[in-house]
């Protein structure tokens, strides 16, 4: 990024993590498509010999049995969410989860923006949403219940639980980031079973 991209008032250091500059205009010229991670999504790599390495890491890394959740924010007054494996409970003191969104991703461009998100960890029977919220829809909310927590983002209802956040940090990690929210406010939901994605398929703990 150059001295000319750093928006007014924010500092060279800041701006070194900040989206790129085509990546801020296309967001804020009002697209309403929009790119997610989802569980199975594809990634173009170049070579027979890359493809396969991809492919094994793939296989391999989806051995691993993951939690499902949906990341939801609030922009313009809209709500946006979107689907997220890439989950993790960081530290206790402070409190600190962090999740990995793909560089692409419109909705943590939101997120980003208003510097606010809800993890909400979906529940078995919930596979439902989690394609929602992965796929390009313009309305993703579309009969989806919610209420906002008390930093004003999305809850969603039924989920097994969530945790709402203020962004704490944000480092680049090869064609993600690495999101490291503080924890404000967080609770248990009414669902008991959660959405599990192993190999390739959602899987509950029945």
């Amino acid at each position: 990024m150059t001295d000319a991209d750093i928006p007014e008032g924010m500092s060279p250091d800041a701006a070194t993590s900040w989206p790129p500059r085509g990546l801020i205009d296309s967001f804020l010229s009002g697209s309403h498509e929009e790119f997610a991670w989802r569980p199975g999504e594809v990634v173009h790599i170049d070579g027979e010999e890359a493809q396969a390495a991809a492919r094994k890491f793939r296989d391999v890394l989806g051995r691993y049995a993951s939690g499902v959740t949906v990341v939801t924010t609030v922009q313009d007054g809209a709500p946006v969410g979107m689907t997220c494996q890439s989950f993790t409970s960081v530290s206790l003191d402070p409190p600190l989860v962090a999740f990995l969104p793909m560089k692409t991703s419109r909705a943590f461009a939101a997120i980003r923006l208003s510097r606010r998100f809800c993890v909400n960890f979906l529940a078995a029977g919930q596979a439902e949403w989690s394609n929602r919220f992965a796929s390009r829809i313009e309305d993703k909310f579309d009969g989806v219940a919610w209420t906002p927590t008390s930093g004003g983002v999305p809850l969603l209802e039924g989920v097994v639980g969530w945790v709402d956040c203020a962004v704490h940090a944000v480092y680049e990690a090869g064609d993600h980031y690495l999101v490291i929210g503080r924890v404000e406010d967080l609770g248990e939901g009414d669902a008991a079973q959660p959405l599990l994605f192993h190999q390739g398929q959602y899987r509950t703990t029945d």
